[in-house]
């Protein structure tokens, strides 16, 4: 149970105009307009051109490399919608070694070195990106969700999810 007690459903759904939400969004609705301003960031990581499973297997392993079970836990479920894998969650942690194929490692070493030491990141990596056929527009979005994930990361860690 979260150390913050999120606001009931009900309330919820009058507040955000009728629609239903995880324990996550009815936490972060404590604070109305900061939850407002959230919601459109949110949208866009899921509107992204990035394929479904690359999202999804870049936001479980931000979530799984940051320690955040319930991000995990709810990522890996949808990650299994779209990639038959026995045990993502070993697949993804060694990943290195894996049958991955060679440009999701890539994006997946991009993802590992922003969250553990940002300052790491270099040029060659986001060139490492482009030779695997990434498009500038799919750099910023890989940027973006990796970034944004340790942000939501951060909020259900810090709240008590």
């Amino acid at each position: 149970m979260p150390w913050v007690k999120p606001i009931r459903q009900h309330q919820f759904k009058n507040q955000f105009e009728g629609q239903a939400a995880t324990v996550f969004d009815r936490l972060l609705a404590n604070a109305p307009d900061i939850y407002e301003s959230f919601v459109p960031l949110q949208q866009s990581i899921k509107q992204t051109s990035l394929p479904n499973d690359l999202r999804e297997a870049i936001i479980t392993f931000v979530s799984m490399k940051n320690g955040c079970e319930y991000c995990t836990k709810s990522h890996v479920e949808l990650l299994r919608s779209y990639i038959e894998e026995e045990d993502l969650l070993t697949w993804l942690e060694h990943y290195k070694d894996s049958n991955m194929q060679e440009e999701w490692k890539a994006v997946l070493q991009y993802a590992e070195r922003l969250i553990a030491k940002p300052v790491q990141v270099t040029k060659e990596d986001m060139v490492r990106l482009k030779e695997f056929g990434y498009s500038s527009e799919q750099l910023v979005e890989i940027n973006q969700t990796v970034a944004y994930t340790s942000y939501t990361n951060q909020l259900s860690i810090g709240l008590g999810l």
